[in-house]
């Protein structure tokens, strides 16, 4: 109950708060399934990444986020509230990866970013192997998520809000699964693969919103678009 209560208020505020700071837009929400497991898995570049993408979600989410945040006083406690647990970065951490597995088990939807860090200067880096083995193990889909603009909103190596200058956007493109993504590979090369193949769906949807059912892209209309 608290954390649907904190949920619809930190929505609200967030609303309110991106409106003022240059707006939001939501491209391609029809593509996140609304029950059952799905991995939501966008780039990273600001600290205001995983406020967008849970704003932008038509459902609620876990999120994955570095252990370093639950050590901060009141932070922590108030993230895990809000469905939110811990990896260390740059290991395998095994703990998370099989947290988050269960969770997909469940039918819930789990944000993990897989480039696995901030991008510095908002290019898609390398995917890590994470959030790809998470979807080989479990079967669910994988929602490709592009974040735009909030990196003028928070920059890197800050922590104050500035205006945005003009709309964030957050695209979601259509469902892909690792089967898909690896093919006829197998072991680590299935891994690797499939982690290239998710890079360049994720760098293709940075062009523009795709609509796989009409075979387009940038015509988006309708209920594919949410601004505010």
């Amino acid at each position: 109950m608290l954390y649907w209560i904190l949920r619809w208020i930190l929505l609200v505020v967030l609303r309110f708060l991106y409106a003022c700071l240059g707006g939001i837009r939501f491209e391609g929400r029809e593509w996140v399934p609304r029950k059952g497991g799905v991995l939501i898995t966008p780039n990273h570049i600001s600290d205001a990444d995983p406020t967008a993408v849970g704003l932008a979600l038509p459902r609620a989410c876990y999120f994955m986020a570095k252990e370093e945040l639950f050590q901060i006083r009141l932070l922590g406690p108030f993230l895990r509230i809000m469905r939110t647990f811990p990896v260390r970065r740059y290991s395998a951490d095994r703990s998370a990866l099989a947290h988050a597995e269960r969770l997909l088990r469940q039918g819930e939807a789990v944000v993990i970013f897989p480039e696995g860090q901030l991008s510095e200067d908002g290019s898609l880096q390398e995917l890590l192997p994470g959030a790809l083995l998470v979807a080989q193990r479990t079967g669910v889909p994988i929602v490709p998520t592009i974040v735009e603009g909030t990196d003028r909103l928070i920059p890197y190596g800050q922590l104050i809000p500035r205006h945005a200058g003009r709309r964030i956007v957050v695209r979601f493109g259509p469902p892909v699964t690792f089967a898909e993504l690896a093919g006829e590979h197998r072991g680590s090369n299935a891994l690797r693969v499939a982690a290239q193949r998710l890079r360049e769906i994720l760098l293709d949807l940075q062009q523009g919103y795709v609509d796989s059912r009409a075979g387009s892209s940038n015509s988006a209309s309708g209920s594919a678009r949410a601004a505010l």
